[in-house]
C-alpha cells in the first residue's frame, strides 16, 4: 500500500443526511479523500455501529466531475439502531467491473442497494453520505479506512 486516507466522522444525530466533514488523513480537501484516481485499486475497510434510536446507512460516494456531482460506489449492510460495532473489507478495483447497469443513488438521495459494491473506474475524489433512520437520537462513529494501491513491478 502506498497511501492512506481516514475518514473518522460521527453519523447524524437525528434523521436525516449527512455527509463527511471532518478533515480526511493524506488529504487537503475537508471531508474529502482526494486524489483517488490515479491508483488500479482502493482497499476500503469501514468500521460502523448503529446510531441510537435508529437505522443507520453508510455509503462510500464518487465524484466524476471535480464534486459537482456525487454517485454511490458503496453501501455497506444497514446498521441497526444501537446495533453492534461491525468491521467491513470493501475492495474497488479496476480489473474487475460491474458488467450490468446498477441503479445507484445521486448526491444527497444515496440509492444502491445494501452490501453492495460497484467495481470499475472509480474517480478523483470519495466521499461518504450518512443517512440515520427515523428515531435517531444520537450519532455514532463511523471509520473508512482506504488503502489506494497500484500494481507490484516485478522488475528485479
Amino acid at each position: 500500500m502506498i497511501g492512506s486516507f481516514v475518514f473518522s466522522e460521527t453519523s447524524p444525530a437525528a434523521a436525516g443526511t449527512a455527509v463527511s466533514s471532518q478533515s480526511v488523513q493524506s488529504s487537503s480537501l475537508g471531508g474529502i479523500a482526494w486524489p483517488v484516481d490515479d491508483w488500479e485499486a482502493l482497499d476500503v475497510a469501514a468500521e460502523i455501529q448503529g446510531a441510537t434510536g435508529g437505522s443507520l446507512d453508510v455509503y462510500l460516494q464518487g465524484s466524476p466531475d471535480s464534486g459537482a456531482n456525487w454517485y454511490d460506489m458503496i453501501h455497506w449492510a444497514t446498521a441497526s439502531g444501537g446495533g453492534s460495532l461491525k468491521y467491513y473489507k470493501s475492495p474497488l478495483s479496476l480489473a474487475t467491473t460491474t458488467t450490468a447497469p446498477t441503479q445507484v443513488g445521486k448526491n444527497l438521495s444515496p440509492a444502491l442497494a445494501a452490501g453492495t459494491v460497484i467495481n470499475g473506474a472509480f474517480t478523483d475524489r470519495l466521499r461518504l453520505a450518512m443517512v440515520a433512520g427515523s428515531g435517531t437520537s444520537a450519532g455514532a462513529a463511523v471509520i473508512v479506512r482506504v488503502g489506494p494501491q497500484r500494481p507490484r513491478s516485478n522488475i528485479p
